[in-house]
């Protein structure tokens, strides 16, 4: 497993960071980085359940581990979905590889109107080539998302 981190600085206060990325109205603005039509489905706490997909090709589902609003949330990949949001069953080596994997979400108060997000993957070396490319532009996207 290798840890990929990404990060931006976003002229907003910590809490509305926070609140915009659990924001399913806006999800769709900045994930699309990884395709056009995604969503999720489920709950941001601590033990929830949550599933990120898109319409036409299906996603992941997460655990999160951890959950602290403002600051902290840590999700673990513990299964595919299909475009319906049902479980499926892990067909190839690559599938295999992304189960486990960790998303981690900081964020960190600058001053009382800027706060700074990073993002932490930790997945197999598979997966950077991908994420190198796809996480700066969402991060991008949800610059935009929060300070329009």
């Amino acid at each position: 497993m290798k840890k990929l981190a990404y990060d931006i600085v976003i002229n907003k206060p910590q809490d509305f960071v926070f609140n915009k990325i659990t924001d399913k109205s806006v999800y769709p603005d900045w994930a699309k980085a990884w395709g056009d039509g995604m969503t999720y489905e489920g709950e941001w706490k601590k033990g929830g359940f949550l599933s990120y997909f898109d319409n036409s090709q299906g996603g992941t589902k997460v655990v999160f581990e951890e959950f602290k609003p403002n600051a902290y949330i840590r999700a673990k990949h513990i299964a595919m979905v299909d475009q319906d949001n049902n479980e499926v069953e892990l067909t190839d080596k690559t599938m295999e590889k992304w189960i486990g994997s960790l998303e981690e979400y900081f964020f960190k108060k600058e001053n009382d109107q800027i706060t700074k997000l990073e993002i932490v993957m930790t997945v197999d070396k598979v997966f950077q080539e991908m994420f190198d490319t796809t996480w700066p532009r969402a991060l991008q996207y949800f610059r935009e998302v929060c300070e329009s």
